[in-house]
């Protein structure tokens, strides 16, 4: 209980900070600036086409998809808490809809997008979809599977793909860095409400494994 608070309160904090220099100017900002220039400036046809592939198939929607196909899978297999847990993905993605109207950041102006979006830039959609997702699918693994190579899997899957997600991002040029880094706080609250509410600890739920 007390190490879920603590992961709340610091991505809740973390996302304050970087909203308030969102909206307020700030030394973010211009790093944000200096990396995606940088980035520009050191793209290479290996890596673009890597990063694209990388993007699209993190798409909110694909996500989205797979996360109440799961959400049914477990739902089957009776396990309603982690069906109401895998919740914390479509959750995530409505509140990131949300908060970019409400911030209505720009997308990066002064590069070349790999990419073109119309919609707004702050917080990275890419970065809380892959976070809640890959957040929720390896917390219920760790909590639930009995397989300790799965456990340490599903961590380590969770470490790489997230922030390879928001790199991807950030190289081709649609967010910038307070952009990915927001977005993950956004997905990790969500994920820590929504496992807290759902009870997906609960020792008579069925195993992953």
């Amino acid at each position: 209980m007390l190490s879920r608070r603590l992961v709340l309160i610091a991505a809740g904090l973390l996302f304050a900070v970087l909203a308030a220099q969102v909206l307020l100017g700030g030394p973010v900002l211009r790093l944000d600036e200096h990396l995606a220039a940088w980035l520009a400036a050191h793209r290479q046809p290996a890596w673009t086409t890597a990063m694209l592939l990388v993007s699209e198939v993190h798409e909110t929607f694909k996500l989205l998809a797979v996360a109440l196909l799961l959400a049914g899978w477990r739902w089957l297999r009776g396990d309603r808490p982690a069906a109401f847990a895998l919740g914390a993905v479509p959750g995530a993605e409505l509140l990131n809809l949300a908060l970019k109207q409400l911030f209505q950041r720009v997308r990066p102006l002064d590069v070349e997008p790999l990419a073109h979006l119309t919609t707004y830039s702050f917080p990275s959609g890419h970065a809380v979809a892959a976070s809640a997702f890959y957040g929720a699918v390896c917390a219920l693994v760790v909590l639930r599977a009995r397989s300790r190579g799965l456990r340490t899997l599903a961590i380590v899957a969770g470490a790489v793909m997230v922030p390879l997600v928001g790199f991807s991002r950030m190289y081709l040029g649609t967010h910038y860095f307070s952009d990915v880094l927001a977005g993950t706080c956004v997905g990790i609250i969500c994920v820590v409400l929504v496992f807290g509410w759902a009870g997906a600890r609960r020792a008579t739920a069925p195993p992953l494994d």
